[in-house]
């Protein structure tokens, strides 16, 4: 039986976005009957030892495996995201790696020198991958126009899934009944600091931000709330769990999402599966993820927020069926569905192989 390694690292912050996609597809593996056909270990921090079960071996993140991988029988490695710096020991070992996104080229604090340091880590990694997975459509063009693909590589876009939809609690909602706007995730590619003049127009909105601040984003964000006069109506309320992040999903009117850069843009999903209209800007990956049911800011001009949210809303509360429509887009993107398309990836790439994997002792 093939052993597949997961390099599941970025599981020291659940909370992020490549935690999510480490922590839903690890469970997703669990339910799959495929998965049962190929062995799995998993590379993780040390509190998450075991957090797959038992059928699983682990070994816990060391600081030296930067250097030197840890040493493991594996017949493929799977490298989680294009950063990982966590590489198989044996160079021999078919390596698999998921790309989400080239978001630093869109950064304007980093200069063209570093951006072609960047491209040139993530090509030495490609030029030793024997397959690539993408996140998304636009991610694979975004690839294939800054990095050179070999001709011989094994690609496919596989999609992240969304979160399974808790069911209803019978509890009431605890939190202030003023209806308010979601938003997840905070970083200055967000671009959360533009939609101060919905805020001001539609005053019987609260507006709520989830997420930690790592960036000192959160103080561009209150600077213009307080310019605009509705810092009294923004709330920051950190990290949260699975469960808090449902029932903000459940109890939103919308959720608002005008980023600059995403390879996927999981909150999109997230909010759709609740029946929540969703409102982002028709930029990178977003028009592919949301669809034709999701509302698009053209441009971030006042006028044009303001007309894309009011015509938004008023689109939704008119139409009966918008909510199912939502649920039934976002239905199509499921973590059982990715992880069956991973574990057939990883037999695609492991047929490549001309000679059996000798294996790391």
């Amino acid at each position: 039986m093939p052993t597949i390694v997961l390099e599941m690292e970025r599981l020291r912050n659940p909370y992020s976005g490549l935690g999510q996609y480490c922590l839903q597809l690890g469970r997703a593996y669990g339910v799959e009957p495929l998965a049962r056909s190929l062995g799995f270990a998993c590379l993780v921090p040390k509190k998450c030892m075991g957090i797959f079960g038992a059928g699983i071996a682990y070994k816990a993140v060391k600081p030296w495996h930067k250097l030197i991988g840890p040493s493991f029988r594996e017949s493929l490695w799977h490298s989680m995201h294009q950063d990982s710096e966590y590489m198989p020991r044996s160079r021999k070992t078919p390596l698999v790696i998921t790309i989400h996104d080239l978001n630093f080229l869109d950064r304007p604090d980093y200069s063209e020198v570093k951006k072609r340091r960047k491209l040139a880590v993530i090509q030495q990694k490609i030029d030793r991958a024997k397959g690539l997975v993408y996140i998304s459509e636009y991610v694979q063009a975004w690839v294939r126009q800054h990095l050179q693909v070999p001709v011989e590589m094994v690609e496919q876009v596989i999609y992240n899934g969304g979160s399974i939809v808790a069911p209803e609690v019978s509890k009431k909602w605890q939190g202030n009944q003023t209806p308010f706007l979601f938003s997840i995730g905070i970083h200055p590619k967000k671009n959360y600091h533009v939609l101060m003049p919905i805020l001001a127009e539609f005053k019987e909105y609260r507006w709520i931000i989830a997420g930690p601040d790592s960036r000192g984003y959160r103080s561009k964000i209150e600077q213009e709330a307080t310019r605009f006069g509705v810092l009294d109506r923004i709330e920051f309320c950190g990290p949260v769990g699975e469960e808090a992040k449902n029932e903000y999903y459940r109890h939103c009117t919308a959720l608002l999402f005008p980023s600059l850069s995403e390879g996927f843009g999981l909150p999109v999903i997230e909010a759709m599966s609740f029946g929540k209209p969703v409102f982002l800007s028709n930029l990178t990956s977003l028009p592919e993820i949301g669809g034709v049911e999701a509302y698009y800011f053209n441009d971030f001009e006042p006028n044009t927020l303001i007309e894309a949210f009011a015509h938004g809303m008023k689109q939704f509360e008119n139409s009966p069926g918008k909510s199912e429509k939502l649920r039934s887009w976002a239905s199509r993107f499921t973590w059982e569905k990715s992880a069956i398309q991973y574990l057939e990836f990883y037999q695609k790439v492991l047929a490549t192989q001309p000679y059996p994997v000798p294996r790391t002792p």
